[in-house]
């Protein structure tokens, strides 16, 4: 019994060891923020996975340090969400990441948005939620 006991103990410990506490790669972070641009529409994804940049006027970012007013992140598949989910003026709390999640690249049209916020990294959409 002794044995059964100390081997499940070893067995709980070596499992929690190397089990994977989250699945995100890269750091997450944590903004509000107001959409202030309409959104670029791709086409929708299949054989070409399609991105686009969205701008939101920073009202919290939590994980990093920003001396921004405003934001573009990266919106994977942006037809996966509802109509009119992407209307200028709506609040979003969107978590995002410093690392593209996918193990390939994402046609981005308007990539070229990122440059003009200065960041050292591509900031990737995980999720993204309206605040109403």
């Amino acid at each position: 019994m002794k044995q059964t006991i100390i081997v499940a103990l070893f067995l709980i410990i070596g499992l929690t060891g190397y089990s994977q506490a989250d699945s995100v790669s890269g750091r997450q972070l944590l903004l509000t923020g107001k959409i202030i641009e309409k959104i670029q529409l791709t086409p929708h994804c299949g054989t070409i996975a399609w991105g686009t940049v969205l701008e939101f006027k920073v009202i919290n970012l939590v994980g990093m340090t920003y001396p921004g007013k405003k934001i573009g992140i990266i919106i994977t598949c942006p037809e996966l969400y509802k109509d009119n989910f992407f209307q200028k003026g709506n609040t979003c709390q969107v978590v995002f990441s410093d690392k593209n999640q996918a193990s390939f690249e994402w046609t981005i049209p308007n990539r070229d948005i990122l440059k003009k916020y200065g960041l050292s990294f591509e900031p990737y959409a995980i999720s993204i939620k309206k605040i109403p």
